[in-house]
């Protein structure tokens, strides 16, 4: 009898710790932060401090933070795995000649980061990295470097310019112009890409899927969690004021919102009114939730079931809006949030 007490007991213990692990797990995010340029006083809206990327660099390794390659939480993302707690990437867009500042405390570091390369402007215009500093940065072994298109237009916004197949087209041909470029100056096959300005649409993320891209990335500032799509995966912009530290620790431990579906889709839309409504997993985890739009600010919201939607439709006039749905988690007492960018 005693043995099976003893059996059962262990049992329930290792049921009780095996699930407390999955919880654990589940509740764990990544953060990917997002610099473009590095203590240039003539940029403030784009730019981080010196001194402020180093105490961030800093606290990062102070407080558990594990900082991986990008392709680590690729792999989460396909292989439907939960994702660490605490799990950060590092990247930098465009390749200004200032990510050298930023590129020797990440050599002290030995953190690895992923660079996406703006390929019209990198070694020819003054203000890019030069040739010599990019077969530098190719020899540091945790670095990847990403497509950030050839000419840096506002792609997304170009599809209501041309016809369908002449932007597709257009899309395609800017794409491998930068990949060749990129592979031949670093020795590097892009295999992620960053959309310019963080704009995207459906045409343009089916085009460099088809051109076999793993994943694409937007400027959307939300977590990544194991629900989200390769297609594109959200990174939290640290610049201009969004750079200091309070706001910094504050990026880190917003949490992803687990929406399962939500209303309207990305990319166009036809109308000029929308009704805005986000399913959510787990909806009685959440309390005060609220819904922002660029061109109105914090809405208030009805939750219905697992459903967080506006009371009724809104006009909006702006091409471009990015939507966020955020909520207070009650078991984690941390705020989450989603994002997802439409155009008219």
């Amino acid at each position: 009898m005693s043995s099976g007490k003893t059996t059962f007991s262990s049992l329930i213990t290792a049921f009780t710790i095996t699930a407390l692990l999955s919880c654990k797990a589940f509740a764990g995010y990544a953060t990917i932060l997002i610099y473009h340029k590095f203590g240039e006083k003539n940029s403030p809206s784009t730019s981080v401090s010196m001194e402020d990327f180093r105490k961030q660099m800093a606290y990062l390794k102070n407080h558990g933070y594990k900082v991986v390659p990008l392709k680590t939480i690729i792999d989460y993302l396909y292989k439907k795995q939960p994702i660490p707690d605490k799990t950060v990437a590092i990247t930098i867009d465009d390749g200004y000649r200032s990510t050298m500042k930023a590129f020797k405390i990440l050599k002290e570091y030995n953190y690895p980061f992923t660079l996406f390369l703006y390929a019209e402007g990198i070694a020819r215009f003054p203000a890019y990295l030069t040739k010599e500093e990019l077969k530098e940065i190719a020899k540091y072994p945790e670095v990847t470097f990403g497509n950030h298109s050839y000419k840096h237009f506002r792609f997304a916004k170009m599809i209501k310019t041309m016809p369908l197949n002449k932007y597709v087209k257009m899309i395609e041909k800017d794409t491998l112009k930068a990949e060749e470029r990129i592979e031949k100056l670093t020795g590097q096959k892009p295999v992620f890409y960053a959309f310019p300005y963080g704009e995207y649409n459906k045409v343009y993320i089916k085009t460099l899927k088809k051109l076999g891209f793993k994943a694409l990335f937007s400027q959307d500032d939300s977590a990544v969690s194991s629900l989200t799509s390769p297609f594109p995966i959200p990174r939290k912009p640290v610049v201009g004021s969004w750079s200091k530290m309070k706001k910094f620790e504050r990026m880190l431990k917003k949490e992803p919102l687990p929406v399962i579906k939500h209303t309207p889709p990305i990319g166009y839309i036809k109308t000029g009114k929308i009704n805005i409504e986000a399913v959510i997993k787990n909806p009685k985890n959440y309390k005060s939730c609220q819904i922002y739009i660029s061109e109105k600010g914090w809405m208030k919201t009805k939750k219905e079931g697992n459903t967080i939607k506006l009371g009724k439709p809104i006009k909006i006039t702006r091409w471009k809006n990015r939507i966020s749905v955020e909520c207070y988690d009650k078991k984690t007492k941390r705020f989450a949030n989603y994002i997802w960018m439409i155009l008219r």
